[in-house]
């Protein structure tokens, strides 16, 4: 099993890393931070709290941190979590996970077959469990700014037009 340091994910594919695509995989540790779970905040507090009963060592990490609301307005209740536990941890996380109803016998599986990532929640949208490329993220955000100042050039025009208008009437 390998290991890609910048994702945090396990690969049983020797070559390539599952989320970003890298080819600098390593041989995994036992104390390799590895990508357990995903999940909405609340049940990610609920996972976290019995993992500290457990006592086994985790992390919590906010999914796309960073974006402007965040930054703006704080966090949300709404965000989703990625949960990172020790590799040697991951069986007994796993057992804990069970215990507190969070994996059901599908993400068993995965867990066993070394992939503790997909043991994301279902979504009614497969296209969430995929993660973009680094090249579409970027055409994404580009396309996304470049949209903004096309809609604040349409509101200004709007306003200009509208107060001229209103010149005109008075003059």
């Amino acid at each position: 099993m390998l290991y890609c340091d910048s994702c945090q994910v396990l690969s049983q594919d020797e070559e390539t890393c599952p989320r970003c695509g890298g080819h600098k995989l390593r041989p995994v540790t036992a104390n390799d931070p590895v990508l357990l779970f995903t999940a909405w905040e609340q049940e990610a507090e609920h996972i976290a709290a019995a993992f500290d009963d457990e006592g086994i060592p985790h992390m919590e990490r906010v999914q796309e941190g960073g974006s402007a609301s965040t930054i703006l307005l704080g966090r949300n209740r709404c965000t989703q979590m990625s949960i990172f536990v020790p590799f040697g941890e991951i069986e007994h996380a796993c057992d804990v996970m069970r215990g507190i109803h969070v994996l059901n016998d599908d993400a068993e599986e995965d867990s066993k077959a070394g992939n503790p990532e997909s043991s994301k929640r279902e979504t009614a949208d497969k296209k969430d469990d995929v993660p973009m490329s680094r090249g579409k993220r970027i055409a994404v955000r580009i396309f996304s700014v470049i949209a903004f100042i096309l809609l604040i050039w349409a509101v200004v025009s709007a306003a200009d037009t509208i107060v001229n208008g209103f010149k005109s009437m008075f003059h």
